[in-house]
Parts: structure tokens; sequence; C-alpha cells
């Protein structure tokens, strides 16, 4: 997808220096990812003990050795 966007040289440099064999687009799209990447542990590190999981694992073990 082609989008204009107006980045901050010295932002969009810092990151090709990182990156020196990436294009523009490359390390962009590197860096975008890397932050979904950070934010999607983050977001389920905020969910840890929230949510009750029954331990099943020994019942389907034992359930697999009867069949």
């Amino acid at each position: 997808m082609r989008t204009t966007l107006d980045i901050d040289e010295q932002l969009l440099n810092a990151l090709r220096a990182r990156l020196p064999e990436a294009s523009k687009t490359a390390a962009i799209e590197t860096a975008i990812a890397a932050y979904v990447g950070r934010d999607a542990v983050r977001r389920l590190t905020e969910l840890a003990g929230s949510i009750d999981i029954e331990d099943r694992s020994q019942a389907l073990r034992d359930a697999d050795r009867r069949a």
C-alpha cells in the first residue's frame, strides 16, 4: 500500500543507521513489526492472572492412555 508520511528526518536516519542494508520501506516495516510485537507481549503480560484456566492436561493424558 502506498502511503505518504511526514517522518522526522533524524528519527528515520537513526533507524536506518541501525538497519543499514534495509531500504526505507523495509526499515519502517521492521520498526512497526517490532513495536507491534512488543505491544502484544505487553498486553498479554497485563492479562496474566486475570483468566482462570482449568488444567485438564492430566485428565486428557489419562483419557489417551485408556483409548
